[in-house]
């Protein structure tokens, strides 16, 4: 293990050393009682002993790494069930080098068994592992959320039971083997996917799920958004409004549920500047709609949303490191088909292409580090790496496999998660040949609450309605719309420079002009059309709310979760506002920003508080110490 740690700190490597020498006593002890059987065959697999447990995936193929849900494969029950493998397991490597099968072949309390599992987390308390599963015939086979001790014990589903309403609305159609019609109520207790669970300690679990049925404007891919279910509801209520994939949600320092989004917004701002619409209408346009994976975060009661790292490189399954940056698995400039694994600092900006010009970049005002983790094994094989998770003492645990093997040949790796100077080469814990090992998470308690109150809600507000409304309604408050937001990196700064006042720090100038913000509806994809299987949403500008002269927006929405929002600056004369800035990005050229946050899809609840930063390029910018921590 030391050959790995001779990191450009020397502090940092003893520190790492002490780490895994004090954890592992100290686990070795805690399964000495187990429930389940050291699996002594998978002894032999076991290169090195990790400083921490690892929790860990074993699947027949690594679809683990695949971010998007797959294109559906028609309306025939039990429809396209995304990112399954044949067979998964989900395993547990101690720090003594032992080897537990956490579910395979274990009996649920019904009776049933897993045949497939995928993405687990660790409790905050360090002693359960959230993960998503898939049952065994005659069941479906959809996921579903469970949990099961570290200690093997307590197996059981935390989705997916009777009780639990599924879908909000009809999913797509599904005709039985017969050729009969599947009922609407049937279809929206079964016809639904949860995966990605992350624990939210006592305000409940949350994780990504189709539940809201839709699949998406031109393309047939199931959306999944981030929901919460908390302790004592009766069934989970969304965090986004994504009409593409949200994933890999994880609860990170500062209480912000750090996430994955397919930024995937099909409209656009018209060439004239006078409206908003889909690009598939035609027509010519100001703005390019969106198509990357960026990291987000949403607040765990769903008040606010935000951007965390937004670059040009794709963000999958965002992960808070004990260096205070975000760890990611991203794909190799080639776009072979290879992922690897990167590091950027929380507030990265570089890529806004729903609010600039066709080719416009985003001037690098700031600094801020994107690193790549290692490309090579110690042997100087290259590498193919995803899924990384912090360790504690400075580590990062990943999966990776030798560019040329079997796609099914991953193992678990394990490196420093200093890399400033280039990543040095990883250590290899676990490979078992039979299987892609993926997917591992390090077991501790970690230093986060996640207790949130709910903000208070204006009363006596009226909806500003650009068409009669008889639904329910949520508020918004924004109060910092004609503001700049400060630059999120650390930087240095000139004598005249201030940079706790954001006026004079901005990450992209200020807007000017804004006098209103209009709401725009993106209607989900119906289902429920005897006639039509897939009745397309609609595309409607629904609210027009002033701003006053100092800046400020405060009104009453809608709130529907089958129309998500999309909003919009205008100007004096109703068009889009638009802006110049001073400073030329790195094509030489002076971009022209546009009051437009196309790049997502905005949910509002029924009666609950809302606040969103600017309008603007920068916009829902946030400050938070994003540092893991261990209890």
């Amino acid at each position: 293990m030391g050959r790995i740690l001779r990191t450009r700190s020397g502090l940092a490597a003893v520190v790492l050393l002490v780490a895994a020498a004090g954890a592992g006593a100290g686990w070795h002890f805690l399964f000495s009682g187990r429930g389940v059987p050291e699996s002594k065959e998978l002894g032999r697999f076991v290169r090195a002993k990790p400083p921490v447990p690892v929790v860990f995936t074993a699947r027949t193929e690594p679809t683990n790494l695949e971010a998007p849900a797959p294109q559906a494969d028609g309306f025939h029950y039990p429809g396209t069930i995304p990112w399954a493998a044949r067979e998964g397991r989900l395993r547990l490597l101690n720090t003594d080098g032992s080897v537990y099968e956490l579910t395979w072949g274990r009996p649920l309390p019904d009776g049933g068994t897993l045949i497939d599992v995928m993405s687990p987390s660790v409790s905050l308390d360090g002693t359960r592992v959230l993960f998503a599963g898939r049952r065994a015939a005659p069941d479906a086979g959809r996921w579903r959320i469970y949990e099961v001790g570290v200690d093997g014990r307590g197996l059981k589903a935390l989705t997916g039971g009777p009780d639990d309403p599924g879908c909000v609305a009809a999913p797509p159609l599904r005709y039985a083997g017969d050729g009969t019609r599947m009922p609407d109520a049937d279809r929206r207790r079964l016809d639904y996917d949860d995966v990605d669970p992350t624990d939210l300690g006592p305000s409940g679990f949350a994780f990504a799920s189709s539940r809201l049925p839709d699949l998406g404007r031109d393309h047939a891919r199931r959306a999944t958004q981030i929901w919460k279910w908390a302790p004592g509801a009766a069934a989970p209520a969304p965090l986004t409004a994504n009409r593409n994939n949200d994933r890999w949600p994880v609860l990170a320092g500062g209480d912000r549920v750090l996430f994955s989004q397919w930024s995937r917004n099909r409209e656009a701002v018209t060439a004239d500047f006078s409206d908003v619409r889909p690009v598939s209408a035609g027509g010519s346009f100001a703005t390019v709609p969106p198509d990357h994976w960026m990291a987000s975060w949403a607040m765990p009661n769903g008040a606010q949303v935000g951007f965390a790292v937004k670059c040009t490189e794709p963000v999958w399954r965002p992960r808070p490191l004990f260096n205070g940056r975000v760890a990611f698995m991203t794909d190799t400039p080639d776009r072979s088909g290879r992922v690897r694994i990167a590091q950027a600092d929380w507030g990265y900006l570089r890529a806004a292409p729903s609010s600039l010009a066709p080719g416009a970049d985003v001037p690098s005002l700031f600094g801020g580090a994107l690193l790549f983790g290692p490309d090579r094994d110690s042997e100087g094989h290259e590498l193919t790496a995803g899924s990384p998770a912090p360790v504690p003492g400075g580590a990062v645990v990943f999966s990776a496999c030798r560019v040329g093997s079997p796609s099914g040949d991953f193992g678990l790796y394990v490196v420093s998660d200093d890399w400033a100077g280039g990543a040095p080469a990883p250590q290899l814990l676990f490979d078992d040949p039979a299987f892609a090992d993926g997917e591992p998470v390090a077991v501790y308690a970690r230093g986060h609450t996640a207790v949130f109150r709910e903000e208070p809600v204006a009363t006596g507000g009226a909806l500003a309605l650009a068409r009669p409304h008889s639904g329910p309604a949520g508020y918004l408050e924004n109060l910092a719309v004609l503001a700049a937001i400060r630059s999120p990196i650390p930087r240095r700064y000139a004598p005249t420079d201030r940079p706790g006042d954001p006026r004079y720090n901005p990450v992209i100038p200020p807007p000017t002009g804004v006098t209103a913000v209009a709401f725009y509806a993106a209607r989900r994809d119906r289902f429920d059309d005897p006639e039509r299987p897939r009745v397309v949403g609609e595309w409607e500008k629904r609210v027009v709310a002033p701003v006053s002269p100092g800046g400020q927006l405060r009104a009453w929405v809608p709130s529907d979760p089958l129309a998500p929002l999309v909003l919009a600056g205008l100007d004096a004369t109703g068009n889009v506002a638009r802006w110049t800035g001073a400073t030329k990005d790195a094509a030489g050229r002076t971009p022209t920003y546009v009051a437009y946050a196309g790049d997502h899809y905005s949910g509002v609840r029924a009666n609950g508080y809302h606040y969103c930063n600017g309008c603007h390029t920068g916009h829902t910018f946030d400050l938070a110490d994003v540092r893991e921590r261990q209890k």
